[in-house]
């Protein structure tokens, strides 16, 4: 069975463990974004298709900052997958919950995917589609650290990988980077929506060097 996400590409996440999780409502504010992360030592984003700027943030950051390791997030409707694909510079793709024929769309377009999961069925779900990196969401909302424990362990066995996204924080991220099933996580409040608007790089900058910290501490 094809692997939703490849090695290779789980090795580049898991090798920076940070993923900023953006929602950019203007363009203009891409690469100043993408600059301000990767001065504080964030190299991975998730760019969630959740504004019209969206798209063409993707395209801004890919060509004026190619360092950039770029993911795309809410990939939720049909036909997604297979678009953002063909936008250079895209190396996978996340969806906030588990639709197989979205799965199976992103992996006939070749996208790196990683699914939402929440429960043991889903994890069961996600692993009958050939997934073995999914996202672990909401995940302070579904118990935090000590649930995700309980619902891998049937499955530890697989070598699943998680990325935990939603409540994550610096407060309980070191405890997140201590747990060896976790990939990676995605950090929402690194680069905020309000931050963004308000062209706040330095904060932006500040909270991504903390958090490269924290986790590089703690793995």
């Amino acid at each position: 069975m094809k692997l939703a996400m490849p090695k290779d590409i789980q090795d580049e996440i898991a090798k920076e463990g940070i993923i900023a999780v953006l929602e950019i409502e203007s363009e203009t504010n891409a690469v100043s974004t993408a600059k301000a992360l990767l001065e504080g030592g964030v190299r991975v984003i998730e760019l969630a298709l959740r504004t019209p700027a969206a798209l063409p943030s993707i395209s801004l950051i890919a060509k004026e900052v190619p360092q950039m390791y770029i993911g795309v997030g809410t990939i939720i409707e049909p036909g997604q997958a297979a678009k953002v694909k063909n936008e250079n510079g895209v190396r996978f793709g996340v969806s906030p919950g588990i639709n197989p024929e979205i799965v199976k769309e992103a992996i006939a377009a070749n996208l790196p995917f990683a699914p939402g999961i929440a429960t043991p069925s889903e994890i069961e779900q996600a692993v009958a589609l050939g997934c073995r990196v999914v996202k672990f969401f909401p995940a302070e909302g579904m118990g935090g650290l000590n649930f995700l424990k309980s619902i891998n362990a049937p499955y530890n066995h697989l070598s699943m990988k998680y990325i935990p996204l939603g409540g994550v924080s610096p407060e309980n991220l070191a405890s997140y980077a201590q747990f060896k099933p976790v990939l990676a996580i995605g950090g929402s409040w690194i680069a905020t929506k309000d931050l963004i608007n308000a062209q706040n790089w330095s904060e932006i900058t500040k909270r991504a060097r903390e958090a490269k910290e924290i986790w590089n501490m703690n793995r």
